[in-house]
């Protein structure tokens, strides 16, 4: 049926939001992990609070596109249940983003654990290197 190419359209959008966030979770623990190392290099604990910056804005952007993918997600449930029902087509490409999804992204394990670990062993370096040093 030529009405279900809203679907393939939709399943695009999950797919690069998915994309989209795993590349940030990669992104994070890239720099996390060169500053880790520049802040032991160079002996210095503000290296080590740098890096929550980009771990926070990266954790942020992650929770946001996870929230997007879930409204997403959602509309193609309820796309794929019209096109079963023989109801006429929503081709509506809306998000359904919201603040209380985004929030409720940014508790969900694949944010908030990674994110979370990165932040706490970048607090760690800055506390053993101030004792250190």
């Amino acid at each position: 049926m030529a009405d279900s190419k809203h679907l393939d359209y939709l399943q695009a959008v999950v797919t690069r939001l998915a994309g989209n966030s795993f590349l940030l979770k990669g992104w994070s623990i890239t720099l996390t992990t060169a500053i880790i190392g520049l802040a032991v290099k160079e002996g210095g604990p503000g290296f080590a609070l740098l890096g929550l910056v980009p771990v926070v804005v990266f954790g942020l952007l992650d929770a946001y596109y996870l929230a997007l993918e879930k409204g997403f997600r959602d509309r193609f449930k309820i796309a794929a249940a019209t096109y079963v029902a023989e109801d006429p087509p929503d081709f509506d490409m809306s998000s359904g983003f919201s603040a209380g999804a985004f929030f409720a992204a940014i508790l969900r394990p694949t944010v908030f654990l990674l994110h979370g670990v990165l932040a706490a062993v970048l607090v760690a370096v800055f506390l053993l290197l101030c004792h250190a040093g």
